[in-house]
């Protein structure tokens, strides 16, 4: 049988590979040079793969947030008082990050879409 030490770390991770997987793909979507002339219909679409991406983004935050505060509670019972406040400070970079994410969202449904074409919400 595994002791608890080794149930923790899959646990501990999966949550720091979702978190750097969110990071990382913030990082790449700012950095992806904007066309000079979009049609209205590929404006459209790349509104909505946005929105798309912005709600995975979300969602990879709050499971980060569950991840690394189940480890809290895991090494709590643990005893090592050390990495549960390590896992809780993890969680607090998700919340962070979630928030930002938010205000992003926010900020993408606030873009108008193009005349004559329906915005998917």
């Amino acid at each position: 049988m595994p002791d608890d030490a080794d149930a923790v770390a899959p646990v501990h991770g999966r949550g720091e590979r979702v978190t750097e997987e969110a990071t990382r793909a913030r990082g790449d979507s700012q950095q992806a040079p904007p066309r000079a002339r979009r049609t209205p219909r590929q404006a459209s679409n790349a509104r909505e793969r946005a929105r798309i991406a912005k709600r995975r983004e979300l969602a990879a935050h709050i499971r980060a947030i569950e991840l690394h505060e189940q480890a809290a509670a895991l090494q709590d019972r643990l005893g090592h008082a050390d990495r549960a406040a390590n896992a809780r400070q993890h969680a607090d970079h998700a919340r962070e990050l979630h928030e930002r994410a938010l205000e992003e969202q926010a900020a993408l449904e606030a873009y108008p879409a193009p005349d004559g074409l329906h915005r998917a919400g």
